[in-house]
């Protein structure tokens, strides 16, 4: 699907474990007259783990959404935290196409995947659309 984040936007640290996804990818599509800098933020942020299984503070590795180019990376439960950095610039949108490649079924470890690790700090909780959890 499309995604497109704005000056003042971001998306905080997951792991994209859901349903049978394997492989997640971004196409950057920033503007190729506007060269986008590291002053623009809106890097994709990916972090290690904490010896608790929490993500790290500080990301490991910061990719810049630079015009026409992908980044893949395997999806794994409490492992592939990664998350968007806040969009500094103004009338200069971030945008890309992004998706999974998925397997027959889901990965091992899914108790460790973000959604379950939040769902898990409020049992009863109803999302819209009746989500409970991955699994």
């Amino acid at each position: 699907h499309t995604h497109g984040t704005a000056q003042g936007c971001h998306l905080l640290v997951h792991d994209d474990v859901i349903g049978t996804r394997k492989v997640s990818y971004i196409i950057y599509l920033t503007n190729p007259d506007e060269a986008w800098g590291e002053g623009d933020g809106g890097h994709l942020e990916l972090y290690g783990k904490q010896p608790n299984g929490d993500p790290a503070v500080y990301p490991a590795r910061r990719v810049l959404p630079t015009f026409n180019s992908m980044c893949m990376f395997a999806v794994q439960p409490g492992t592939s935290f990664h998350a968007v950095q806040e969009v500094f610039a103004e009338g200069k949108p971030r945008m890309s196409i992004q998706g999974w490649f998925h397997g027959p079924e889901g990965p091992s470890g899914k108790d460790a995947a973000t959604v379950n690790q939040l769902l898990s700090q409020v049992p009863e909780i109803e999302l819209e659309g009746g989500y409970a959890g991955y699994g």
